[in-house]
């Protein structure tokens, strides 16, 4: 399914500490993608195609709509045409830049100076091209992935993971079983939504991968379901609100991955965040994993771990998560700078604002003549041409995606 030298990235899962220059390191993240190519049609059916901004034609203007995907240079190939109408912005999965080299704009995940200085000195062909930090892992609609009003926080740390060695779960038994030893008048457990399908009452439903992940947590725990509940797959929408919102914090133990949607989807249902000070940490610089006052860090060592969840849960009144989110992130942020990121706009737009351009009236006026909703509504997901998923949905919608080429 992936394409790249995924063993490149393996010594980074759980070693926080590489030796090697900084400009190999960027190589290393590089090694490995998740986009979807043409060469692989059994993915073409999960190819995603956000309309962030659709193109419009009002008061005898034209302007070029903005589309994100982890399938920018496939679709291209397939729809030559809709770069007439689209600017293209290509995203990852995982940690590296795209290797799309058609796309207009590219995802670097954080805003790293250094790293995107050696993007552009190592593919010059794309050096004049916006990087854009992916302030929105996977699109999260903030007002959906929001706080429920639950009968009471019965969990007591919450961990969406799947139970895969980028996940270090063994570390956050190891957390624990220490936190326990420190504090037996006060147990928790740590509740784990796998997004995994097997049988609850038979772990070796699981597969191999899995399954070996799980035995080294029985090694640290001996009675690992003393101190974990094990969740299978559960409903995105209707069940994953809920179980954020019943729980006191939210815990990562990842050394590398991709942004984790899981972090603002707890944030956006205003749960604070644990993480380790070295996640993704040569991919973000200086960059925080989160706001200021929406979660603390430990360090990579199951002791800091530790006291860091007692920290958060005792304290956890004094956190804003989802007030610090929204300030910083969502959907109307990620609008704003991505449009921000190309100076076409800023020449075409009428009354453009840096910083604000969710709220340009001629840019509403204009989605309303056109689409029949708000540029708001449009933004989350008001209209079917929102968000297409796979080639075929891409095909069937071609026609009006292309309408204004003949204007």
């Amino acid at each position: 399914m992936a394409r790249g030298n995924y063993d490149r990235q393996k010594p980074y899962l759980r070693n926080p500490h590489i030796n090697k220059p900084i400009a190999e390191i960027y190589a290393d993240l590089d090694a490995f993608t998740w986009e979807i190519f043409e060469d692989q049609p059994h993915r073409f059916d999960t190819v995603s195609f956000y309309v962030l901004l659709p193109p419009l034609f009002y008061e005898g203007k034209f302007i070029k709509g903005i589309y994100f995907s982890e399938a920018v240079e496939l679709i291209n190939k397939l729809f030559p045409g809709l770069s007439s109408v689209f600017h293209s912005f290509t995203f990852v999965p995982w940690i590296g830049y795209s290797w799309a080299p058609i796309a207009d704009a590219y995802s670097s995940l954080y805003t790293n100076p250094q790293r995107d200085k050696w993007f552009r000195e190592t593919y010059p062909d794309r050096a004049h091209k916006p990087t854009i930090p992916l302030q929105d892992c996977d699109f999260i609609n903030e007002y959906w992935i929001s706080p429920r009003n639950v009968p009471e926080k019965d969990i007591d740390l919450l961990a969406v993971a799947r139970i895969s060695e980028e996940k270090n779960l063994p570390i956050i038994a190891k957390a624990l079983k220490i936190y326990r030893q420190k504090h037996p008048q006060k147990p928790i457990k740590l509740t784990i939504l796998s997004g995994h399908d097997f049988d609850v009452n038979n772990i070796n439903s699981l597969d191999e991968s899995a399954l070996n992940e799980w035995r080294q947590i029985e090694t640290i725990l001996t009675n690992p379901f003393d101190y974990i509940n094990l969740l299978p797959r559960v409903d995105y929408y209707n069940e994953m609100p809920a179980y954020y919102s019943r729980a006191k914090a939210f815990v990562l133990g990842s050394l590398l991955e991709g942004k984790n949607r899981a972090i603002m989807e707890a944030m956006s249902c205003n749960i604070p965040v644990i993480c380790f000070q070295e996640f993704n940490q040569y991919a973000r610089g200086n960059a925080p994993v989160f706001p200021e006052g929406a979660g603390l860090y430990a360090k990579f060592d199951p002791e800091s771990l530790a006291d860091t969840i007692y920290t958060v849960l005792e304290n956890r009144t004094e956190f804003k998560p989802r007030y610090q989110y929204l300030k910083h992130c969502g959907r109307k942020n990620f609008f704003n700078t991505c449009i921000d990121s190309f100076p076409y706009y800023q020449h075409n737009i009428p009354d453009y604002k840096p910083g604000d351009v969710v709220n340009n009236l001629w840019l509403d006026l204009a989605v309303q003549q056109n689409y029949q909703v708000s540029l708001n509504s449009f933004l989350y997901g008001g209209s079917h041409l929102s968000h297409l998923r796979g080639i075929n949905a891409i095909q069937q919608h071609l026609g009006e995606l292309t309408k204004f080429i003949a204007k």
